[in-house]
């Protein structure tokens, strides 16, 4: 069988193709086309609006036309300064001033400098626990270091990122000198309680007569005292501020036991010192006390009951009551022989002095910076502190005396003074006591004693009472 398929062609319509001629008719007619279009809009009038619109575009704020913004605003804004901060510290801290530095941000060589730049005027090495420092810092960058030692004596650091410059402020003061009186009803302490500062008094009262008043078992029920003494002063915009007390001029102890005067002079060939009345020097080689101010609480004896031992014993030394921290001094320039732990003494000093003479600290709570075995020492100076480390019931300081190697009563022993003024400098010293006897006279009798600071003023003269009686 045979299939037959019926196939049907359609034919195909021709493409039509616009020649150059039609499309250029065309582009024509359509350029008119806009042409007359654009000309009837512009030909039009614009619709006057009614009266409800216009009332309205009437009540419309006017709003003026910025001026064109000029090339100069277009400018980036500068940065802003970060702001000045400031630090304050003392020396008290444990840690490394160098560490609270870098705490604040300087490195290792800003610090470096620091120090350097101080160096010449500031022994770091013995830093004052109230000398105070101030840093200021421009977000990390350092810009000045201030170190105050005392109101008299400030130094600025500038110029901390690159070469330190150091700079002493120029500090305007005053001195005054002022009459001090008072008398002893049961403590030096009591005497000046009325005083601005008293305590700083005592301490300097103490000292001039150090080696001839023992402050503790010597004075008695109305003892007078006076003293001529510098009274310092920072000259400020509000008019001079008493800062602190300076030197000692002149001072007078009238005792039931002796009489005392002591007078600041400077031989042509010497040290500054304090003479009695007829020249001595009141200096001797020994110290009354290692400390300033003391009380006496177990003497010196062959036989006494000590009591942590429970046995009987010889005491070979003066018990001295003080309050924990108390600063201990040498009696005596020597050489330290022994610091350190003792046994039953606790922490303990030993010094060495001429003659064959050698002073012992028991009990002491810490030994002074820079005291060690084969030191040497002046008299004065602070080689410890009172404690109660080794076989003690109570804080105290035992302190022991031995010539040519047997223990003797420190309260009982006496001392040569030094040298008495030269007779080369004998005139000076009569005109210069002379003054100073002037400004302390005249005495008061003691039952009638009123305690009155005779004061000239750095801005006026008058006279200044230093507060209530002291009977």
């Amino acid at each position: 069988m045979e299939f037959h398929s019926e196939v049907r062609w359609k034919r195909k319509k021709p493409k039509t193709h616009l020649t150059w001629k039609g499309k250029t008719v065309i582009i024509i007619l359509l350029a008119a086309g806009l042409f007359s279009l654009l000309q009837d809009s512009s030909s039009q009038k614009p619709q006057e609006p009614n009266i409800a619109q216009r009332e309205a575009f009437e009540e419309m704020p006017v709003v003026e036309e910025a001026p064109p913004v000029q090339a100069a605003s277009m400018a980036p804004a500068p940065e802003a300064v970060e702001e000045l901060t400031w630090h304050e510290g003392n020396f008290a801290s444990r840690q490394p001033f160098g560490k609270r530095l870098q705490k604040l941000g300087l490195n290792g060589n800003q610090v470096h400098n620091l120090v350097q730049a101080l160096t010449p005027v500031y022994d770091f090495r013995k830093a004052h626990p109230n000398h105070r420092w101030k840093m200021s810092l421009q977000g990390k960058s350092p810009r000045q270091f201030t170190l105050q030692v005392s109101p008299f004596e400030i130094y600025d650091v500038f110029n901390l990122n690159t070469t330190p410059e150091l700079v002493r402020r120029e500090i305007e003061t005053t001195t005054d000198r002022v009459v001090v009186r008072g008398e002893i009803e049961d403590s030096l302490y009591r005497a000046l309680s009325h005083v601005e500062r008293g305590p700083a008094l005592v301490a300097k009262l103490a000292g001039v007569f150090a080696w001839d008043i023992d402050f503790y078992q010597d004075p008695r029920r109305g003892d007078t005292f006076e003293m001529l003494i510098e009274k310092r002063y920072i000259v400020t915009e509000d008019g001079p501020q008493f800062v602190d007390y300076g030197d000692v001029m002149a001072a007078r102890y009238i005792g039931a036991r002796d009489t005392y005067e002591a007078f600041r002079f400077k031989p042509s060939k010497g040290k500054t010192a304090y003479f009695d009345a007829r020249g001595k020097s009141l200096v001797r080689d020994v110290l009354r006390s290692p400390l300033k101010i003391t009380r006496v609480t177990s003497s010196f004896k062959r036989r006494r009951f000590h009591p942590v031992l429970k046995r009987y014993k010889p005491h070979n030394g003066v018990d001295y009551g003080a309050p924990k921290g108390t600063p201990v001094m040498a009696v005596a320039s020597g050489k330290v022989v022994r610091a350190g732990r003792w046994g039953g003494a606790g922490i303990a000093v030993v010094i060495k002095h001429n003659r064959g003479m050698e002073t012992q600290y028991f009990h002491l709570s810490g030994i002074a910076k820079g005291v060690r075995r084969g030191v040497r020492v002046k008299q004065g100076r602070v080689i410890g502190y009172v404690g109660s480390t080794g076989l003690v019931t109570a804080t105290h300081l035992h302190f022991g005396m031995k010539k040519n190697g047997k223990y003797v009563n420190p309260l009982s022993q006496k001392f040569e003074p030094g040298a008495p003024i030269p007779k080369v400098d004998r005139e000076a010293f009569n005109a210069h006591k002379a003054s100073f006897q002037a400004a302390l006279a005249p005495v008061v009798e003691r039952k009638t004693f009123t305690p009155v600071v005779r004061m000239q003023s750095p801005l006026e003269t008058n006279w200044e009472s230093y507060g209530p009686r002291v009977r």
